[in-house]
């Protein structure tokens, strides 16, 4: 909702608009308000009406690629940067917002793209070093990423994206000149929300690597807030009595009796393999396992089922060009069809194909309905482990539910107990759990139990996920190269003096878990 300075900013732009139709600076202006104050649908609307005006108009594409990147539209937000690229080839910030969205989008070759033509054209501009570090630490080259992120800070030495992700990839002693410049970054008056996150949560993890757990934690606590500032109003933000509405109706739709008829199997020569769970409970590591095998093909955090589960929510009108009146059954079919589409736009290649959504929980049901032959794997980690390493990662373009010890007790029990515990009461859902735990004390028969479930033959080179050189776009990139290593399982313990709410608040969910 507007703020009153805001409004009074918004009439006189509509006021502009009133005496000048066509003036599309004053809608994107406008755009811009309606975008900070979280109104998102007049955002798009006043957007859409600007590019009808003139097609043309770079802010408006740039606008708009801003607005799908604040709602997590990443395909979307990069073909609007790239309208932009079009009208305006000489101006960076439609090429770098594109290579964003891509590394978003999880599209490493358009990514690439970016970047090549970036270090071409814009070599002095700080954010060209920064995608070209992304790209680098995605597929597990940390020197070159390294080296890309230190360029970036020779063009900005307050570059708070290089600064993160070089602590990200290494922790510096608290006597390092990295750290003196995070220090320095963060006594800067009116410093931007985003900035000050990735400054905070930086400085926070070169402390606890110091064994400085008093500091660390108030560091933490002030970079959350500063992610919860900056996703307040956005398509992100978490609102409780809402996930939780959307949790029941969604439960409501796949009942025992929903799921005793399923489509049909299609013979498409891929098992799909859906790997599922909290984030950070070992999904990323579980698809590295998996895809190791010969057999597997990796497919990361696909979106595509979560668009099927939001166009089932909105019925057959949702799905773009067909017709409203189609039968459920046709209307599942669509949605398969969709789902398989996007799946082979991928270009995934292997006998078994894994997506790797963690939200995918709250999709097993529709899972199972469209695919009745799909393996579904659900990683299970202890309640504190897991959300603890949520309050202590950067995640800006997720759901923000991991911000605050309520949001993370609420979404825990009321959102992700909720779903499992009403799937696992499904037979016919057919469940595998991997948990955590057992998968670091004993990897090769946690890792032979996986297999076997999968129908997959024993390979060794599953029990040496860190050699595997696909590309890593989750915050566990660098964790994920690793070996298999068990110090963070009690990794929270050292901070338990201050997490007594959150202690307490999954005291239950420990006792009774899935």
């Amino acid at each position: 909702m507007l703020k009153p300075d805001q409004m009074q900013a918004a009439k006189s732009l509509l006021r502009m608009i009133e005496s000048n139709p066509l003036d599309v600076s004053a809608y994107c202006k406008l755009a811009g308000l309606y975008e900070s104050s979280g109104e998102q649908q007049k955002a798009n609307l006043t957007l859409r009406r600007a590019l009808e005006i003139d097609p043309f108009h770079q802010e408006a594409w740039l606008r708009l690629g801003i607005h799908h990147m604040n709602r997590g539209e990443w395909r979307n937000a990069a073909d609007a940067f790239e309208r932009s690229t079009v009208i305006s080839p000489m101006d960076a910030s439609g090429w770098i917002g594109n290579g964003m969205a891509s590394i978003a989008a999880q599209d490493l070759r358009a990514a690439c793209r970016m970047r090549d033509t970036l270090v071409a054209k814009f070599a002095d501009r700080p954010e060209t070093h920064v995608i070209a570090g992304h790209i680098s630490k995605i597929q597990g080259h940390f020197t070159a990423s390294a080296d890309s992120y230190r360029r970036a800070l020779t063009l900005d030495p307050a570059q708070a994206e290089a600064l993160y992700n070089l602590v990200d990839l290494d922790p510096p002693p608290p006597t390092d000149p990295l750290t003196e410049r995070l220090e320095s970054l963060l006594r800067k008056p009116s410093l931007p929300d985003r900035e000050s996150a990735m400054g905070r949560f930086a400085l926070a993890r070169i402390y606890e690597k110091a064994g400085r757990v008093d500091q660390a934690f108030a560091l933490y606590r002030g970079a959350n807030a500063a992610t919860a500032a900056m996703i307040q109003g956005s398509a992100n933000a978490y609102v409780a009595r809402y996930a939780e509405d959307e949790a029941e109706r969604t439960i409501g739709m796949f009942r025992r009796a929903e799921l005793t008829d399923p489509l049909e199997p299609l013979d498409i020569g891929v098992k799909l393999i859906f790997i599922v769970g909290m984030p950070r409970s070992g999904t990323t590591l579980t698809e590295r396992i998996l895809s190791n095998h010969s057999h597997v093909s990796a497919g990361g955090e696909l979106p595509f089922m979560q668009e099927c589960l939001a166009k089932l929510r909105s019925g057959p009108g949702s799905l773009k060009g067909r017709s409203p009146d189609l039968s459920l059954r046709e209307f599942l079919r669509r949605l398969r069809t969709d789902y398989l589409d996007a799946l082979f736009e991928s270009e995934l290649d292997g006998d078994f194909v894994t997506d790797k959504l963690p939200a995918n929980f709250s999709a097993l049901g529709l899972i199972r309905i469209l695919f009745p032959d799909a393996l579904i794997v659900h990683c299970i980690r202890d309640p504190m482990a897991t959300c603890w390493s949520l309050y202590t990662s950067f995640l800006d373009s997720h759901l923000c539910f991991h911000t605050a010890f309520d949001d993370l007790i609420h979404y825990y029990n009321k959102i992700y107990l909720r779903y499992m515990r009403h799937w696992a009461g499904i037979e016919k859902l057919n469940i595998f759990n991997v948990e955590y735990e057992g998968l670091v004390a004993d990897p090769e028969s946690s890792i032979r139990a996986l297999l076997h479930h999968c129908g997959l033959s024993w390979e060794a080179a599953c029990l040496e996920a860190q050699g595997n050189d696909q590309p890593i776009f989750t915050a566990s990139v660098a964790q994920a190269r690793q070996p298999i290593y068990s110090t963070s399982l009690t990794r929270w313990r050292k901070f338990e003096r201050h997490l007594r709410p959150l202690v307490e608040g999954l005291a239950d969910a420990k006792s009774h878990h899935i």
